[in-house]
């Protein structure tokens, strides 16, 4: 028999069996996938934060014309690495004290087993021209005629050039070896 709404209290037990069997789980069920989605959400960034960072170049004059910041993967590793990608590195030993410990971004223009011919004229990789002449040797007090070279990339290092003319680079100060290697860098803007 179906309780009269003239009945005491039947409106009550039928409120109550609504919640007991209706609301109450339904918001459990929200609650347990809120706890899901943030858990998932944490966990993709943590291991964003883990795996990626953020590169900013606040140079007057950036040797890199196409972008000003990168997103840095420091997973991969050098075998991924083919000619021409961005590489990000730790300066060390570059003859430049304010530069060194300092994060750089530049392309890996050889890679091992390339030829690299630089002229006073100009910086070729496998007879490909890459970067036109020395601009830094006087600033940098160097005789450009120390400089010329034309060898290969040896294994576990790159040869790393920036996009004008003036960057301080492979040129400068010979080949990066891969254990300085931060990770792969992509241009974002």
């Amino acid at each position: 028999m179906r309780p009269s709404k003239a009945e005491p209290g039947a409106q009550g037990r039928l409120v109550g069996s609504r919640w007991r069997f209706g609301i109450r789980p339904l918001r459990w069920r929200w609650a347990v996938l809120a706890v899901v989605v943030l858990s998932l959400v944490l966990g993709v960034g943590a291991y964003g934060a883990i795996r990626y960072r953020l590169g900013i170049d606040l140079q007057v004059h950036s040797c890199l014309e196409s972008s000003r910041v990168f997103l840095i993967d420091t997973f991969a590793g050098p075998e991924e690495v083919i000619q021409g990608d961005l590489v990000a590195f730790r300066a060390q030993g570059l003859g430049v004290d304010a530069f060194e410990g300092r994060l750089f971004v530049k392309h890996a223009a050889g890679v091992p087993g390339d030829w690299v011919t630089v002229t006073l004229a100009e910086t070729a990789i496998n007879g490909m021209p890459m970067a036109q002449g020395l601009a830094l040797a006087p600033a940098l007090q160097r005789d450009p005629a120390s400089l010329l070279r034309h060898e290969r990339v040896p294994v576990e290092h790159f040869w790393m050039l920036g996009e004008t003319a003036d960057s301080f680079d492979s040129r400068y100060w010979g080949f990066l070896p891969v254990t300085r290697m931060v990770g792969k860098a992509y241009a974002l803007f």
